[in-house]
């Protein structure tokens, strides 16, 4: 079983590395040319749980080096591309491939689908956690469950040998047969976390001890529990907002949201609560928390790409103009 990860950050190289350290053979593309020409160089480094290593991977901005090789496609790309990326899965895979995709937020096994098929796409879910320590460098933070199923369901044969691969990878795989019930689960547990560490700063523990970061979370959560039981979505635990209180309780990782932003990079913010709000427009359902805290997200992702920005913003500039406005 020949694999390839579309999208070589954090999570993606924690997969990739892990299924090498297996015995198997990854390749990698992803689009942030740095990143790759420090693999390329220096190998891929991997530490954190397991210990350091580092591997010589082939690692690829261009689908067309990888045309019809994987039998299965790990896709970890950021939500924001999910759309363009599905077309490099489509090249990237033998005819008789598939994609599964470990991604945050919903929406994106639809967007796999329209361009692959249904059938060739298998729904999954990770628990585990990494962060982008620099250029050609991940970190394996936490290590959880891997969830896989088939969107129908069916416990199939690629399922299995799959879940076979990551036990050998030390991945933790679960099969269920309900992976769009778990996805959702996990889809809450984000929507709660990653937004309020992301505007604030603080990490998901400090959440839980801060009174108004905890009180927030409290209406945002209750907002997301009035959307999923208006759609009748089961959810795999029956007190997802205490489970989510106690699991922020626990940790003190930086979700990936807080690591984007922090970097001054773009978010998945709508493949979380953005996605949360418009699905309850559609169900004509109030959701003015969720609404604030996706626009304070994008107000402060804005923000910190500006920080990055060289040269930086001239704001006695900025002032001058705005006066000549009047």
């Amino acid at each position: 079983m020949r694999f390839c990860v579309v999208g070589a950050g954090a999570m993606g190289g924690v997969y990739g590395l892990s299924l090498i350290d297996a015995g198997y053979e990854v390749d990698f593309l992803d689009v942030n040319l740095d990143h790759i020409k420090s693999v390329k160089k220096d190998g891929f480094r991997i530490s954190g749980i397991g210990g350091q290593r580092v591997q010589k991977v082939n690692i690829s901005a261009h689908e067309n080096d990888f045309v019809n090789s994987a039998d299965v496609v790990l896709f970890q790309a950021h939500t924001t591309g999910t759309k363009s990326a599905a077309n490099s899965v489509a090249t990237v895979l033998k005819p008789d491939g598939w994609v599964i995709t470990l991604q945050n937020g919903i929406g994106n096994i639809e967007a796999l689908s329209a361009v692959l098929g249904e059938e060739r796409v298998v729904g999954g879910i990770s628990y585990h956690s990494a962060a982008l320590e620099d250029l050609g460098h991940v970190s394996h933070t936490n290590d959880g469950t891997t969830f896989i199923g088939e969107l129908n369901g069916a416990i199939s044969k690629r399922v299995k040998d799959l879940a076979e691969a990551f036990k050998k990878a030390s991945l933790s795989p679960e099969i269920t047969a309900d992976i769009l019930g778990v996805i959702w689960g996990k889809f809450v547990v984000n929507c709660g976390i990653n937004p309020l560490c992301a505007v604030t700063g603080l990490r998901s523990g400090e959440i839980a001890r801060n009174n108004a970061a905890a009180e927030m979370q409290t209406k945002i959560l209750e907002e997301i529990m009035a959307v999923v039981e208006a759609k009748g979505i089961k959810l795999p635990n029956n007190d997802m907002i205490t489970y989510v209180k106690r699991l922020t309780r626990a940790r003190y990782n930086k979700p990936s949201m807080q690591q984007h932003i922090e970097a001054g990079r773009l978010t998945e913010i709508d493949a979380l609560n953005g996605a949360l709000v418009s699905e309850a427009k559609s169900l004509n359902i109030s959701v003015p928390f969720n609404e604030a805290l996706v626009n304070l997200v994008k107000a402060r992702e804005f923000a910190m790409q500006q920080a990055f920005m060289d040269p930086k913003v001239d704001y006695e500039e900025l002032e001058r103009l705005a006066l000549e406005e009047k």
